[in-house]
């Protein structure tokens, strides 16, 4: 079984990369992998070895963890961040390219000393919100099955959020994703964290949604999962066009 000490802790602390303090955020639903207990045992030493940071830097925590995959000089491109990189390099009229994207995710992209943080709704990776491994790898109730976690995560997940966010005031935050796999619907939660309903559509097949709120721009797009990469770099280039201001480095 997972060690129910750190389990709970993480549970408790662990929100994602990068650090408060940065100009644009990134809020997901949950990160890719927890498909083998080991990968979680290591991910979990190594969190509570570094300290038991609530936002870890992504370029030394992933290889520290034992995933080299996205960082390092045989780095391949991340499914997710490639297209959320996409959107933030055209936003600021860059280049998006295949290698902008792959050195901007090897040495930027949650970088404890950067200009991002990636946050997630929930703490623990899975293979997708359709699966659920954690019942069979810890005797914690809240783990008992994905409902569960759900009712128990959600709420004081997204309330933390809020605060952050009206704490450290990051000009730009995006919140990707509509729904779970198991029907919970986002928008209501990425609505509680802006401080209110999205109102206001970007048109362009109504792609993005946009809230204003105490200096702050919310916005919402689907997750990149569902989407092409025409979706995001149209979103990336409807951002420069309207909102460039926010996106200057």
């Amino acid at each position: 079984m997972l060690n129910p000490t750190i389990l709970n802790d993480y549970l408790k602390s662990f929100f994602g990369y990068g650090r408060w303090s940065a100009p644009v955020w990134f809020i997901g639903t949950e990160e890719a992998g927890g498909k083998a207990k080991r990968e979680i045992e290591q991910r979990l030493a190594v969190w509570a070895s570094r300290g038991h940071r609530e936002l870890e830097d992504a370029p030394t925590f992933y290889p520290a963890s034992g995933n080299n995959a996205w960082h390092g000089e045989r780095a391949i491109t991340q499914a997710t961040w490639k297209q959320l990189i996409r959107l933030l390099l055209l936003a600021r009229g860059r280049c998006d390219d295949d290698n902008a994207i792959l050195d901007y995710q090897r040495t930027q992209l949650g970088s404890s000393t950067g200009e991002t943080c990636l946050a997630e709704l929930l703490p623990l990776p899975s293979p997708s919100t359709a699966t659920w491994n954690y019942d069979r790898w810890s005797d914690l109730p809240r783990l008992c099955s994905r409902q569960s976690y759900h009712a128990d995560m959600l709420g004081p997940r997204s309330d933390a959020l809020k605060m952050q966010c009206a704490r450290y005031r990051p000009s730009v935050v995006i919140c990707y994703g509509l729904e779970m796999a198991d029907g919970t619907k986002l928008l209501p939660i990425w609505s509680h964290i802006a401080g209110g309903w999205f109102d206001q559509a970007i048109e362009r097949k109504k792609i993005l949604l946009w809230r204003r709120n105490e200096n702050i721009s919310f916005f919402v797009t689907r997750h990149p999962g569902s989407e092409s990469q025409d979706y995001f770099r149209e979103i990336g280039e409807c951002l420069r066009e309207q909102h460039s201001t926010l996106f200057r480095s």
